[in-house]
């Protein structure tokens, strides 16, 4: 099966862009892998972890089905670098 044979598959409510989406954008949606959520929006309209089993790699669905960091934690590595880029900055 071709990597973008499901691409017009849609779905009622992306939770993150708060819109009908199509797989095709979910698919390549984090750098050109599928979005975290891709197995909880699409289940229901075809078999789709048999389709991220046949197109990614272990590696490549650990890396794109991990829970991503809260907007806290990004906010709080973001304040970390740049402490410490001033750090660096004053030496």
């Amino acid at each position: 099966m071709d990597l973008d044979h499901y691409d017009q598959v849609e779905h009622f409510w992306c939770p993150l862009l708060g819109q009908t989406i199509r797989f095709g954008y979910c698919r390549k949606m984090q750098g050109g892998l599928p979005c975290h959520r891709v197995l909880t929006c699409f289940a229901s309209h075809f078999p789709v972890a048999e389709f991220l089993a046949e197109h990614y790699n272990e590696q490549q669905r650990r890396e794109f089905l991990a829970q991503p960091q809260s907007r806290l934690d990004r906010v709080m590595h973001t304040l970390d670098r740049v402490a410490a880029g001033e750090r660096e900055n004053k030496s």
